[in-house]
C-alpha cells in the first residue's frame, strides 16, 4: 500500500491518520534529528529550532510487498522561510541503487509536498560517482526542480540545517 496522505501530514500535525503510528518516528523540535539502521546514521542538527517530523518511508508510507523503489527515510522540516524535505537512502555500497531508490520517491512525492526537496545517501563507503549519469542527473533535478541538493557520505553523518 502505497500512502497518499504525506502532505497532509506535513502540513497539519493534527492530521488524523490511521497508518501515524507507522509512518511518523517523531515530531518535535529536537536539536538533533537521527534516522539510522545497520550501523548507519544520518544527523540533522536543528539549529534553527524548526518542527520536525521524521516519516519511516520503507515500511511506513510505503508498505507490504509493492514493487515500489523506495527511500528509507524523509525528514520534513517545517521552516517558514523555506519548508524544505530531506530524503535519505542508507545504504551499502550500491550507490546506483540508492540513487534509483530516492529517484522513485521524489517522483512519488516531491511535487506533492510543495517544499525545497534535498536527497542523502549514507553509505558503507563513498566511490568515485562524481561523473556517474545516475548521480549527475539526481543532483540537476534537485536544484533545477526543487532547488535542492544531493550529498553522498559515509557511513555516519552529521549536517547542520541552516548550511543545507
Amino acid at each position: 500500500m502505497i500512502c497518499e496522505k504525506l502532505y497532509e501530514c506535513c502540513e497539519n500535525s493534527r492530521f488524523a491518520c490511521e497508518n501515524k503510528k507507522n509512518c511518523i518516528v517523531y515530531r518535535d523540535f529536537r536539536k538533533e534529528a537521527v534516522c539510522g539502521e545497520k550501523k548507519k546514521r544520518y544527523n540533522l542538527i536543528n539549529d534553527g529550532g524548526n518542527l520536525i517530523t521524521l516519516f519511516h518511508m520503507d515500511g511506513g508510507i510505503i508498505r507490504d510487498d509493492t514493487d515500489v523503489q523506495r527511500c528509507d527515510f524523509v525528514y520534513a522540516i517545517d521552516d517558514q522561510n523555506c519548508p524544505t524535505a530531506i530524503f535519505v537512502e542508507l545504504k551499502g555500497k550500491d550507490i546506483n541503487h540508492a540513487v534509483r531508490q530516492l529517484k522513485s520517491s521524489i517522483d512519488m512525492y516531491g511535487t506533492k509536498l510543495k517544499r525545497r526537496i534535498c536527497a542523502r545517501i549514507i553509505c558503507s563507503s563513498v566511490p568515485r560517482m562524481f561523473n556517474d549519469p545516475a548521480v549527475k542527473g539526481l543532483k540537476k533535478e534537485l536544484g533545477k526542480c526543487y532547488q535542492g541538493t544531493l550529498a553522498i557520505c559515509e557511513k555516519n553523518q552529521d549536517e547542520r540545517y541552516s548550511q543545507i
